[in-house]
């Protein structure tokens, strides 16, 4: 029989073979991937991981050309087609500067409607994207209330500055 040619890992690459073979917590086909790489490492045969892997030969060359290519990523699983979007990034990104803006037309804020109106989109489609970007431009909430006081925002810049930078020896009442 001839002698095996055992496998090149860098010493931070068996590292985390052996920490995802191990792991109570990784997904059992990950684990799997990394125990047929490991044996390989050992020197096994097919058959030999086959045996203490559970798998067939066929995934076991799978996992191995994978590795060879792509080394640790390419024991993940490769992106998978599915169906192309609908709407680009740029669109999604339109949405999203849309719904950071203050509205027109004397609103004080947007409603998922009225941006799906305005952009084009269906609403449930609005709705995914602000919730995917944590955007919730119907419930704003500030921090002090709103204020009709044209110089609130100097005034607050001033009020916040003395909290960030307090002179030397300041008393704060409350």
């Amino acid at each position: 029989m001839a002698k095996r040619k055992p496998l090149d890992i860098k010493p931070e690459e068996l590292t985390e073979l052996q920490f995802i073979a191990r792991s109570g917590k990784a997904e059992k086909r990950l684990v799997e991937r990394a125990q047929i790489i490991l044996c390989w490492r050992e020197g096994k045969s097919f058959i030999e991981t086959q045996q203490e892997v559970g798998v067939s030969e066929v995934i076991i060359n799978k996992w191995r050309q994978r590795f060879l290519k792509y080394r640790i990523d390419g024991l993940n699983d490769a992106p998978r087609s599915g169906k192309p979007p609908v709407y680009s990034a740029a669109k999604k990104a339109s949405v999203i500067a849309l719904a950071t803006k203050k509205p027109g037309k004397g609103y004080t804020s947007w409603s998922q409607r009225r941006i799906a109106e305005q952009v084009g989109m269906s609403q449930s489609k609005i709705q995914q994207i602000l919730k995917q970007a944590d955007l919730k431009p119907h419930k704003i909430e500030y921090w002090c209330g709103k204020s009709t006081d044209v110089e609130f925002e100097s005034k607050m810049i001033n009020i916040v500055g003395l909290y960030m930078d307090p002179p030397e020896n300041a008393l704060v009442y409350v």
